[in-house]
């Protein structure tokens, strides 16, 4: 998650875009050497705590104590947590534009490298930070939350899983993600960098994830599943949290460049405003 100063920060192939001929395009392999030098490992460090901070604070949110306080008012519950997560998203990313590009979510680098603005090396190093900060962020909410003293404790189920429903829903989340993502950055549409970019994105999970939360307990990002397998859950579907949010964002990719992207350069579009 991200905003459109990523495109002219050290991103080496992100820089540009404005410029960036639609046929031109293409992917780039990138080298590990992008982060042997200060930038990129502050880069990384970035990445690391922004999906540690939103890990914490989105797990311990979604904790038995919680659960069990608000069983009947699940109405309020998945509104509160909708809105928080969505908040802290932006929040995260805000924090950490100007850095690494504030991905803070592996699905979200997926769309970056997919739409060709950062590398392959970048994509997996990026990935590889947001899982350790996410297990870094729920074994500490493990070790200090004393859930195995809990009666009957485990994380948040599907309960009547069901396959199908899990794909349908979890990539249409997906898809109000990725989709409200690249427009928001995409600077052919006239969007100078602002805070209203991370402000949207979060928004756009705080929308997606109350049209989940009745159907399916899961997010919108696949780091989720490090707190199952501290917690011990392996048998918990964990295909469904981490690889749907995968499967939506190539999807939503593939339909913003076909459909969704607009052409025009940014001066065709102050061409077009000056002379309505």
């Amino acid at each position: 998650m991200i905003v459109v100063d990523q495109l002219n920060s050290t991103l080496e192939s992100s820089s540009t875009c404005s410029k960036m001929d639609p046929k031109k395009r293409q992917w780039k392999l990138g080298s590990f050497r992008e982060f042997t030098n200060v930038t990129g490992l502050r880069e990384l460090f970035a990445e690391f705590l922004g999906t540690f901070m939103l890990a914490l604070i989105a797990t311990g949110g979604i904790n038995p104590r919680v659960i069990e306080k608000l069983d009947n008012f699940a109405d309020l519950f998945n509104f509160s947590i909708s809105f928080g997560v969505g908040m802290t998203v932006g929040l995260f990313i805000f924090l950490c534009e100007d850095v690494s590009g504030g991905h803070v979510n592996p699905s979200i680098t997926l769309m970056f490298f997919l739409d060709t603005q950062i590398s392959f090396v970048r994509l997996i190093f990026y990935i590889v930070a947001q899982f350790c900060g996410a297990f870094a962020a729920t074994g500490l909410l493990w070790g200090i939350g004393d859930f195995e003293g809990l009666p009957n404790f485990s994380p948040p189920t599907f309960g009547d899983f069901n396959v199908v429903r899990a794909i349908v829903i979890v990539i249409i989340g997906s898809w109000v993600l990725i989709l409200t993502t690249l427009a928001a950055i995409d600077p052919r549409r006239g969007h100078a960098p602002s805070f209203l970019q991370p402000f949207a994105i979060g928004m756009s999970c705080t929308i997606a994830l109350l049209f989940m939360g009745p159907y399916v307990v899961t997010g919108l990002n696949p780091v989720v599943i490090a707190w199952y397998i501290v917690c011990g859950a392996w048998s918990h579907h964990l295909w469904a949290y981490g690889l749907l949010p995968f499967v939506g964002s190539a999807t939503a990719v593939g339909i913003y460049n076909g459909i969704l992207r607009p052409y025009n350069t940014p001066s065709q579009a102050e061409k077009k405003s000056a002379n309505p």
